[in-house]
């Protein structure tokens, strides 16, 4: 008796985890929700036709590159690495140095944030004091 004790409970463990991680057939016939089980073929209550598992045992693996996207492609496609090279300029604006007190510093602007808001202006100096403002 003690045996088959043992064989159910591993049974309703087995049962209870795929119900975590399956979802239910249907019968091919009358399209009857189909009982969960770890067996190949699945008797169905309503009609009695035998109906295979589909799920029984079933790995699957997906990636981003399972599922296309017209707008995660330009999303990459557009997206830039920005150097330090970048936020130089030869734009000057007549602005006094914090630390220097020389009368212009040059500037250049970067959208950081979201659309919606405002840009990033970076400032810096010949002496080499930088700053930023956000608009």
């Amino acid at each position: 008796m003690r045996y088959i004790d043992t064989e159910l409970q591993n049974f309703y463990t087995q049962l209870v985890f795929f119900s975590d991680i399956m979802a239910p057939n249907f019968c091919s016939d009358c399209g009857n929700i189909l009982s969960l089980s770890v067996e190949s073929e699945i008797l169905c209550r309503c009609c009695g036709a035998r109906n295979s598992n589909t799920n029984c045992f079933a790995t699957t693996l997906t990636t981003t590159q399972n599922f296309p996207s017209r707008l995660r492609e330009i999303l990459t496609s557009q997206t830039q690495e920005l150097t330090a090279k970048d936020f130089e300029s030869t734009r000057i604006i007549e602005r006094e140095c914090p630390e220097c007190q020389a009368k212009v510093m040059t500037w250049s602007e970067a959208q950081l944030r979201s659309a919606d808001e405002g840009s990033t202006i970076f400032y810096r100096c010949v002496c080499g004091y930088r700053s930023k403002e956000d608009n």
